[in-house]
């Protein structure tokens, strides 16, 4: 006896190779959803590649770099609203360009990578802008970071053109007020170290004795050894801030620099840092220091210097 087949058959079989596909279809994606409902950090890390490929393409047209013209900017913790940056550019992208991926073990990136660890991005605010120059932009930006203080930053110095920056009345007084002392009076042997740059009232003491005896380049070696007796040619440190001695330290012995206990970090070559202790009551103390001619002593460009 032979079967006759029936005319949907057909239409049979392909309904059910059409379900088996779509059950399959469906399966395979909820166990591609469950994978990665499972491991979650893929997700995250989709999340912020895409993140970070937006920021690393985000930059001013040049219509924005000409309204900003120079200008300063902040980064801000989106958490804490806070901010832990700040700097300065001149019609440019600058303020980007912390936000590019970078293996720098400075202060700042550890603190972009920690926010993107929670999958969000630092915070970008315009402080000012359309400044009338570079120089004022400086001075903006230094004033900030002297009001917020450089302690609760990550900005590695207090900025450009801090000469006039923040100061204690006290310090006023200390710094200005005292009577000059010309360098031919002096007769002892001084080392000086000018610390323009990174002097600030709002240092500790610590902070402030690292940023004298750290990290100078090129100290001769005659200047670092001991003679027979034992001592210094140079035992005396002055450290020095527009012209004023603002402490004095002795020098007990010189180490390469980074090899003693400190608040700073450095990757120079060929540089060197004392330890010594604080002189309270000395002398020259508060003192401003004047050439023969009545101008201020200036620092040179490798920072320190010697008297007699």
């Amino acid at each position: 006896m032979t079967e006759k087949t029936p005319y949907n058959s057909t239409y049979k079989k392909l309904a059910v190779q059409w379900l088996n596909e779509v059950l399959c279809f469906v399966l395979s994606s909820v166990l591609a959803d469950r994978f990665r409902l499972r491991n979650r950090q893929l997700l995250v890390a989709a999340n912020r590649y895409a993140t970070l490929k937006k920021i690393n393409m985000e930059k001013f047209d040049i219509k924005i770099k000409k309204a900003l013209g120079h200008y300063v900017y902040a980064l801000i913790d989106p958490f804490t609203d806070r901010i832990f940056y700040v700097g300065k550019a001149s019609g440019n992208n600058r303020v980007f360009d912390h936000l590019k991926s970078s293996k720098l073990e400075s202060e700042k990136n550890k603190k972009i990578n920690e926010i993107r660890s929670k999958n969000v991005e630092p915070k970008i605010e315009i402080l000012r802008y359309g400044l009338e120059s570079e120089e004022i932009a400086f001075e903006v930006e230094a004033s900030i970071i002297d009001t917020l203080g450089v302690a609760n930053l990550t900005n590695l110095v207090r900025g450009h053109k801090i000469e006039k920056g923040r100061l204690r009345l006290d310090e006023v007084k200390r710094l200005y007020g005292s009577a000059p002392v010309n360098l031919d009076t002096i007769k002892e042997k001084y080392m000086t170290f000018f610390i323009n740059k990174t002097y600030s009232t709002n240092l500790s003491e610590i902070e402030i004795y690292d940023a004298t005896r750290q990290f100078w380049t090129n100290v001769s070696r005659d200047k670092r050894t001991k003679n027979k007796n034992g001592t210094l040619e140079y035992p005396v440190a002055l450290s020095i801030y527009d012209s004023v001695v603002v402490r004095v330290y002795s020098i007990i012995d010189w180490y390469e620099a980074g090899t003693t206990f400190s608040t700073r970090k450095t990757k120079k070559t060929n540089a060197f840092e004392f330890v010594g202790n604080s002189i309270e009551k000395h002398n020259l103390l508060g003192k401003k220091l004047i050439n023969k001619d009545g101008s201020k002593i200036k620092a040179n460009q490798q920072g320190y210097g010697y008297i007699n």
